[in-house]
């Protein structure tokens, strides 16, 4: 009996975590939008884009000095260690509970048909994050999506490359400071 009430109190704790994920996903699409409505598409596109740069860096550099604090290198294989983003919320779903795997995607989408805008700043969020995410935690590795759910894929795939511009702190998309 106590399994099928761990088993419960998992379950609503992994529902729980998607709803959070949902707020996120839905906060970023509002933002996207009140930044476009104030100052149109073109004009937005690189303020988000910076700010989900910056968002990572502050990120990474956080989960890096954690990585290094904890005797781990900074590498791609380590950064799921460390990583600050609560993987359970994609780990755990199966198909049967509905929706996605990524809790993102399942929001994201459904702004799609009315706001066909947000595809472009949809997948911005997540290129954006995942590849600064690898390049300033490793310093020596960058990323590209190969697959995205956003895209109509059926599932997110991405592939990691050493990147002597990365080595030099030169990101895909910026540069990170001296004070980074």
């Amino acid at each position: 009996m106590s399994e099928t009430i761990g088993e419960a109190a998992d379950t609503m704790d992994l529902k729980d975590l998607r709803l959070a994920c949902r707020q996120f996903a839905m906060l970023y699409f509002h933002f996207c939008k009140g930044l476009k409505d104030a100052f149109g598409e073109d004009a937005a596109f690189p303020v988000v884009q910076e700010t989900i740069f910056n968002l990572s860096l502050d990120r990474t550099n956080r989960t890096r000095k954690k990585a290094i604090e904890q005797g781990l290198e900074p590498t791609v294989e380590n950064f799921p260690k460390v990583n600050d983003l609560p993987q359970i919320a994609w780990s755990l779903w199966k198909p049967e509970m509905g929706g996605m795997r990524c809790p993102y995607a399942e929001v994201w989408l459904a702004y799609f048909q009315e706001e066909p805008w947000f595809k472009r700043f949809a997948s911005l969020y997540c290129d954006v994050i995942d590849t600064t995410n690898i390049e300033n935690f490793t310093q020596t590795t960058s990323h590209r999506i190969t697959g995205n759910l956003l895209w109509g894929d059926p599932c997110c795939e991405r592939e990691y490359f050493e990147s002597e511009d990365v080595k030099k702190g030169i990101y895909t998309y910026g540069k990170r400071n001296s004070r980074q």
